[in-house]
């Protein structure tokens, strides 16, 4: 079997891809703000390796564009929580749930795990 072993040390980082199965490892200095999501049939994990971000959670969303099938961008999150997120920390957002991150101080350094949900 092929493996593959990563390093959040490296100094470019590229996404990990097999079927619909990602992994993105990500760097993000502050001010920095996601555009507004939503994933219909993608679960998201969220590990952070460095650093501290908000991000803001809701099953409540209006508006937004489908910018490929099950695939939503620039929706208004409505009634949203907020969880702060810091190193060590991992979230777990299930398909349809709205969510933005947020970086506001320092920098984050991240990995995304996009799990289908089939």
């Amino acid at each position: 079997a092929m493996y593959r072993r990563f390093s959040l040390n490296d100094e470019k980082l590229e996404d990990f891809k097999r079927g619909n199965f990602v992994v993105r490892f990500l760097r993000f200095n502050a001010p920095f703000k996601s555009e507004t999501e939503v994933h219909k049939k993608v679960n998201d994990m969220y590990i952070v390796y460095s650093g501290k971000a908000k991000v803001l959670l809701s099953d409540d969303y209006e508006g937004g564009r489908e910018i490929e099938p099950y695939e939503i961008r620039g929706c208004n999150i409505l009634n949203y929580e907020t969880i702060d997120m810091k190193s060590g920390d991992v979230l777990f957002i299930p398909a349809n749930t709205s969510h933005q991150l947020l970086v506001e101080e320092g920098s984050l350094t991240i990995v995304i795990i996009k799990i289908p949900e089939e």
